[in-house]
């Protein structure tokens, strides 16, 4: 079985302009909704090698080059899942929330984040070669979060500059290693609060219906299970971890063994990759 994955918001803008090309008919329909020149904000942006975008723009740029690459292709696919912001595709693909719609959400969840970042500044890391409990045990000591857990040996942590300091010190003390991760903010922690209101009420503002496919949250690691609960958990992601290393072990469980990457970037499918490695390793082959 085949599982569609779509990526969050960490795509190098380069990357992201490669997925909107010129005289294209979705993204000559995004701009319009928009009422700004998306491509072109992405490729000013772009002009800076390894640059990111802005939480703002990055957000609805991302998701418009993750349908259009969804939209190409040829293939069906039996889940769908998506890190983060890639949930509002994942559900675009699903049939649970119409393209247009699910773009006015993301551009206001992507500015009021934006916003909150600024009102309760911090940023992340990610904590490689330590799996989610020594993580967590660090996060409990630093006075920081865990925002991702992403695979076995990989742990994203948010908070405070300070405090994240902290949390880098005892990761090292610990044996393993940890990177700053260039983002605005402390996404997927209590930091996010501010930005709940606006989201609820742009998802209230627009028709949603359960899923053609089934679409696995980032918050429970299981299918959506009505509307309401989408709405619901869409809110709640903000605040939350992504739980995608269980997300991808509930496929895995399910059936799914191979995972597609929707892009832009192959990033989601590295993470897959480092999930899926260990649980082939614990699966007994047939007749043995």
């Amino acid at each position: 079985m085949k599982a569609g994955l779509f990526p969050g918001q960490g795509i190098p803008a380069g990357t992201v302009l490669d997925w909107l090309p010129e005289n294209d008919s979705l993204v000559d329909e995004s701009q319009m909704t928009l009422g700004y020149p998306l491509r072109r904000r992405v490729k000013i942006t772009a002009r800076r090698e390894g640059a990111l975008l802005a939480t703002e723009l990055a957000q609805p740029a991302i998701f418009v080059a993750s349908v259009r690459s969804w939209r190409k292709t040829d293939e069906s696919h039996d889940f769908y899942t998506g890190h983060s912001l890639g949930e509002y595709a994942a559900l675009v693909a699903a049939g649970a929330i119409s393209f247009g719609d699910a773009l006015r959400v993301v551009r206001v969840r992507g500015e009021a984040m934006n916003a909150a970042s600024k009102s309760a500044p911090g940023t992340m890391i990610a904590v490689l070669g330590m799996g989610l409990e020594a993580a967590h045990e660090i996060a409990t000591a630093a006075g920081v979060q865990v925002a991702n857990d992403n695979a076995p040996d990989q742990v994203v942590l948010a908070g405070p500059e300070a405090a994240l300091e902290r949390a880098a010190a005892l990761v090292g003390e610990a044996g393993a290693r940890s990177v700053l991760l260039e983002v605005s903010g402390a996404f997927h922690t209590d930091a996010m609060a501010a930005s709940a209101n606006d989201l609820r009420e742009a998802l209230e503002s627009v028709d949603i219906t359960m899923p053609r496919v089934p679409v696995i949250s980032n918050v429970t690691a299981e299918p959506y299970g009505s509307a309401d609960a989408i709405r619901e958990l869409l809110v709640t992601q903000l605040t939350h971890p992504v739980r995608w290393r269980e997300s991808i072990e509930h496929l895995w469980t399910q059936g799914a063994r191979d995972f597609v990457d929707l892009g832009p970037g192959r990033v989601v499918a590295g993470l897959a990759a480092r999930v899926t490695r260990d649980l082939k390793k614990k699966e007994v082959p047939v007749g043995a």
